[in-house]
């Protein structure tokens, strides 16, 4: 294990200072050794590298999990410890994403006021209401749209634009979201809509399009016609 971090340590560095275009050599600057310096830049990467990992980690807890493997006066044994990392991966990862999701979607209602949320989670914009004489009004509905997804970095997840064509579909075999979604417009109707994972493929995630387990989704939906059962 030590082996494996001291590699991928010095592969940090190499590639964030060996991959840069050649320039003027500059004298290095020194903290009180060279060797303070070298283990400043060892921590710069690794902190680089973290982040990229997770944002949400203790910074101080990090450096004082690194201060007691130097002093071997670890506060957690091996077997302490792989049970603290499948907590965190495994069973606290609903609360992070979910507050996540939360502090996002109420950063973008800040940012623009025609977004609102509905009691479940939904965050979405109207922007042509449809005809709301013909709504869907149960999961037995059959629809056509018009649709495009994607994930939060704007990524296309998928789109009925490549197809060239609309999707027809029982309502009650699209995610929880999308059917909330729908329902808020009439034939016609176009609307814009956040799904927070558990309204959208949830802790599955979704093989098929390649959507990871709790990824929040963006859907532009077309509602161009209703089919009432």
């Amino acid at each position: 294990m030590k082996k494996i971090i001291s590699t991928i340590v010095v592969a940090l560095i190499v590639v964030s200072v060996g991959c840069k275009p050649k320039q003027t050599v500059v004298e290095p600057p020194l903290m009180q050794t060279s060797a303070d310096s070298m283990s400043y830049v060892i921590g710069l990467n690794l902190g680089r590298n973290l982040i990229g990992l997770d944002s949400l980690l203790n910074i101080k807890a990090v450096c004082e999990g690194v201060r007691d493997a130097y002093l071997s006066e670890p506060k957690l044994n091996d077997e302490m410890a792989r049970a603290a990392y499948l907590k965190y991966m495994n069973y606290d990862v609903y609360e992070r994403t979910k507050e996540f999701e939360a502090q996002f979607l109420a950063d973008l209602r800040k940012q623009d006021r025609k977004f609102v949320a509905t009691h479940s989670g939904l965050t979405y914009k109207v922007h042509v209401l449809g005809d709301m004489k013909s709504t869907i009004r149960n999961n037995r509905d059959t629809i056509r749209m018009c649709y495009r997804v994607l994930d939060q970095a704007g990524g296309v997840v998928d789109t009925t634009y490549l197809k060239s064509d609309t999707l027809r579909i029982g309502v009650g075999s699209m995610p929880k979201g999308v059917i909330e979604a729908t329902k808020l417009m009439g034939k016609g109707g176009h609307i814009e809509a956040w799904l927070p994972s558990t309204l959208a493929f949830g802790s599955a995630g979704c093989d098929s399009l390649n959507v990871k387990p709790n990824t929040m989704l963006y859907y532009e939906l077309w509602l161009v016609d209703v089919e009432k059962r």
